[in-house]
């Protein structure tokens, strides 16, 4: 049995668990278009958790990007200052049975980022984090921010500040609910992950207000009301509930005048990328023209398919198995048949994985409503 085979059983072991699952960041869309299931995207290797919430405390590295956050994955993807970002949510992360989050788990969203210069040496825990947007209790429309999330089909659109310097960045996400919180018993769960971004913006560096930056781990306390709040109990419409973490900060400019400073070096997508399957790329195999260079065309396509299985995250495999079905698999058996000359049939063809989610819908406006949103008038929330 060919080991890409053997790797998809053990895939098959991993994702049958999901059904355990709450929620994972698992797409994201820049304007609209889906950059790919897991693309750009740091989640959790293993799929039986990859859903859960952090575990190790407050001060857990895994609160500034998640369980395996502190690793870059190969993509970076592009965008523009003041572009529209969409994050996509799920309960099983390959999509296999609908849902975003469970319903009783109802909380705050929020989206951070962090200027960093490069994806694979700088640490994602650390200084250097602001939170750019924030929903907790809605009293208008009587409802949690996750709520709003489900009604969403599990789409959160923000737009990035226009204000923002060219150059690297993570965005990270974070959902707080509180349905494990009573009088008795406190235990809030977050759920967090990051995107990689390399976003072309304004010309010289960033600079953000002291008090409206923070360290992650450590910018929210394990005494902060906004952890305590009884779902079950306290009633948000009289008790406003206060979203943890800082004020956002939303750096604003002219973006008619922007200067690409520097050209993205990291995570760029290969321009010879045949098929896309989260951050792996397959490109063209040899040419051949004999049966010797065709069964080394046939390993070399089998070698990257078991790269790609290998890297698959929990979102799934479905780009290897087009990469298999329809490169590998025909390269074989034109090789068991003779047909040795001119190859590999379509040469430079590219391969496409069907996007299930549709478009997006509209972008919640930044920093609107900071007082709704936060609960209070203007006063600390760390």
């Amino acid at each position: 049995m060919h080991s890409s085979i053997l790797f998809k059983l053990s895939l098959a072991t991993a994702f049958a668990s999901l059904s355990t699952a709450h929620t994972v960041l698992t797409t994201l869309f820049i304007d609209d278009v889906n950059q790919g299931d897991g693309t750009c995207i740091r989640m959790p290797k293993e799929g039986n958790v990859c859903t859960h919430p952090i575990a190790g405390g407050f001060e857990s590295p895994d609160m500034a990007c998640g369980r395996d956050g502190q690793q870059a994955v190969a993509f970076t993807c592009p965008a523009a200052a003041g572009s529209k970002l969409t994050f996509e949510f799920r309960m099983w992360a390959d999509a296999s049975q609908p849902g975003s989050i469970d319903p009783s788990h109802l909380g705050s969203t929020a989206i951070y980022l962090k200027s960093i210069s490069s994806m694979s040496t700088d640490s994602a825990a650390g200084e250097g984090w602001f939170k750019i947007y924030a929903e907790g209790y809605d009293a208008t429309a009587r409802k949690w921010s996750t709520e709003k999330l489900i009604d969403n089909n599990g789409l959160l659109s923000i737009n990035l500040p226009s204000g923002l310097p060219t150059g690297y960045y993570l965005v990270r996400s974070e959902l707080v609910t509180l349905n494990n919180v009573t009088n008795d018993y406190v235990d809030p769960q977050f759920y967090v992950n990051c995107a990689q971004l390399f976003i072309q913006g304004v010309s010289g560096s960033l600079e953000v207000p002291s008090d409206k930056l923070v360290s992650i781990p450590g910018h929210v306390q394990p005494t902060h009301e906004g952890l305590s709040f009884n779902i079950w109990k306290d009633d948000p419409t009289i008790t406003p509930y206060r979203v943890v973490g800082p004020e956002p900060f939303f750096p604003t400019a002219d973006t008619s005048n922007m200067e690409l400073s520097q050209n993205q070096t990291e995570g760029l997508i290969p321009t010879n990328c045949l098929l896309k399957n989260a951050n792996w790329c397959g490109v063209e195999v040899p040419a051949y023209n004999d049966e010797a260079t065709c069964w080394a065309s046939s390993a070399d396509c089998w070698a990257q398919l078991d790269a790609c299985y290998k890297s698959a995250p929990p979102t799934g495999s479905r780009g290897c198995q087009i990469w298999e079905d329809q490169k590998c698999a025909v390269i074989q058996e034109a090789c068991g048949a003779g047909r040795w000359q001119g190859g590999p049939l379509g040469a430079g063809q590219k391969l496409d994985v069907e996007v299930d989610q549709p478009v997006p819908g509209g972008v919640i406006p930044p920093a609107a409503n900071a007082d709704r949103l936060f609960g209070r008038e203007a006063s600390s929330s760390t």
